[in-house]
């Protein structure tokens, strides 16, 4: 893997320790029970960037209905779901591919296309590099510039491109949540194109926002991918489903080189039922707008926090005074969880991602926060069950 430093604003960790490695992909509440022998009505996890309102009930609802069918075998076209997605983005089926969550897509992508090349702007998911890697590609790590925002900067980008076969980006990025512009993304989309790089843009958490989303634009051209996911806007996680939309002559590539059955029935039930769900949908992106403006606005005013301005449901920040790792711990010894930020490539020990939740539970944490920060008031009490703790 190699790193082509765009700016070096960070210090590398040397060592992760086991503990901080455990605690890498973020909502590991049974990990942090564990460890701290907590009670889990108290446990709220910051470190999964999940909707808060957890999923629609009409997709509970018919996710539990479709228990009935599993005594069969699921479309292995994946026609219904297929069909409910296209309708959500007015496009045709035909363009659309499902699999067992947006990280099976991630992984499809490499071992298909046998990329020598991959490009990876960081910090962002781990999983592009993982996934290249795997496949037998040569990752390359652009780092993005802190003092702007780690904003992707077009040009720069397409000076990167060249000599590359693939490119990694997340729109809205995670950790960052910095949103690339509609027009930026054309831009980028158009120099990936000349110069024959095929660009996977993963619009993981675009339906906080969608004013960017580039998946019409992935239906007409030969070069972009976009990925979508039901983990964290729809709220499930756990029932593993995502999507990936191309032109049709991709989506056969793709599809010849993935395995059968990738998606249950209860998953496409439930996102199904989800996508219809437009009640839900208003009410998620008024709650994370709002209670995330207002989480932006507290961590603003805590001393020796710095913070980055976000488009998805989490927020990243940077610490100037305290050690992440230090913080993190003794947020999770009183029940909140939230994510350390050198678990992302490209970052170290002074980021911290917080998810946005409810109000009152944002409120828990930034008291939490303050105390710790300040240094003048106890933390908050302990919600371990062993009060020797």
């Amino acid at each position: 893997m190699k790193d082509v430093e765009l700016e070096t604003t960070m210090n590398e960790s040397a060592e992760k320790s086991d503990r901080r490695a455990a605690r890498m992909p973020g909502g590991n509440v049974e990990a942090a029970i564990q460890r701290y022998d907590l009670d889990w009505k108290h446990v709220i996890d910051f470190s999964s960037n999940v909707n808060p309102r957890g999923a629609s009930s009409a997709a509970v609802k018919a996710a539990k209905k479709a228990l009935s069918s599993i005594d069969r075998y699921p479309d292995p076209a994946s026609t219904q779901i297929r069909m409910a997605i296209a309708r959500y983005h007015g496009i045709a089926p035909q363009h659309v591919l499902c699999g067992n969550g947006s990280l099976s897509l991630i992984q499809l992508l490499p071992r298909v296309f046998k990329p020598k090349k991959v490009l990876v702007p960081i910090p962002t998911f781990a999983a592009y590099a993982a996934a290249a890697e795997a496949a037998g590609s040569e990752v390359i790590l652009a780092r993005l510039k802190e003092r702007d925002g780690f904003h992707v900067d077009p040009v720069e980008m397409t000076f990167a491109f060249k000599g590359m076969d693939m490119a990694f980006l997340c729109n809205p990025n995670n950790p960052t949540g910095k949103l690339i512009p509609k027009e930026e993304m054309t831009e980028l989309m158009r120099s990936a194109a000349e110069q024959g790089v095929r660009l996977v843009v993963d619009e993981a958490f675009m339906d906080y926002c969608d004013g960017a989303s580039m998946v019409k634009e992935a239906v007409h051209s030969s070069n972009l991918i976009c990925l979508r996911t039901f983990a964290s806007f729809f709220g499930m996680p756990g029932l593993r489903i995502g999507y990936a939309v191309a032109n049709e002559s991709t989506i056969d590539v793709l599809r010849a080189g993935q395995e059968f059955w990738t998606t249950s029935i209860p998953a496409e039930q439930a996102a199904i039922a989800a996508l219809n769900d437009w009640g839900y949908i208003k009410k998620t992106r008024r709650l994370i707008e709002k209670e995330r403006e207002r989480l932006l606005s507290a961590l603003r005013i805590l001393p020796g926090v710095e913070t980055f301005h976000s488009a998805a449901n989490f927020i990243l920040i940077r610490l100037t005074s305290y050690d992440a790792f230090m913080l993190c711990d003794r947020l999770e010894e009183q029940g909140l969880l939230v994510r350390e930020g050198s678990s992302f490539p490209g970052l170290d020990n002074r980021y911290i991602q917080i998810a946005v939740r409810t109000g009152r539970e944002n409120k828990r944490l930034i008291r939490a926060i303050r105390k710790l920060l300040i240094r003048r008031e106890p933390a908050e009490k302990s919600f371990a069950k062993n009060p020797s703790l």
